[in-house]
């Protein structure tokens, strides 16, 4: 047994959780760094919401790479390239997503910003991706 107990609180959160800058359901997890997305390096986040079962989670577009498909987050001033969304549930009866925004949207009135999975894909084929490579 460890010195410091842990819980699980948001556990299967990452099976439901899709990237919203590149639509990528594929997540890596860097010890003591947090949880990146494994195509565009978008950050997530995820919190617990007030009186609610379920997570908020928060992605930071500071870290992301451009991607041919993707669309990065629209930053702000005060907050930087930030959205968040809400999904409600449990592991057991799933996880269903709430409400999701940028925060631009609430600061700048001509945001047109949309996640990945609201956008039409720029690809003829809907199932490729363009991804950068480690030029092996």
């Amino acid at each position: 047994m460890g010195i410091v107990e842990t819980e699980d609180r948001h556990s299967g959160a990452f099976d439901v959780v899709t990237c919203p800058v590149c639509g990528s359901e594929e997540w890596t997890h860097l010890l003591y760094q947090g949880v990146f997305c494994r195509h565009c390096n978008t950050k997530c986040t995820l919190r617990e919401p007030a009186g609610d079962q379920g997570f908020i989670a928060e992605f930071d577009g500071t870290y992301t790479w451009s991607v041919d498909d993707g669309e990065n987050i629209p930053e702000t001033e005060e907050y930087g390239p930030v959205a968040s969304g809400k999904w409600l549930g449990t592991e057991t009866t799933g996880y269903h997503r709430h409400w999701f925004s940028a925060r631009a949207d609430y600061v700048r009135d001509d945001c047109e910003w949309e996640p990945a999975w609201n956008r039409e894909p720029k690809n003829e084929n809907e199932d490729e991706r363009s991804y950068p490579t480690n030029g092996k």
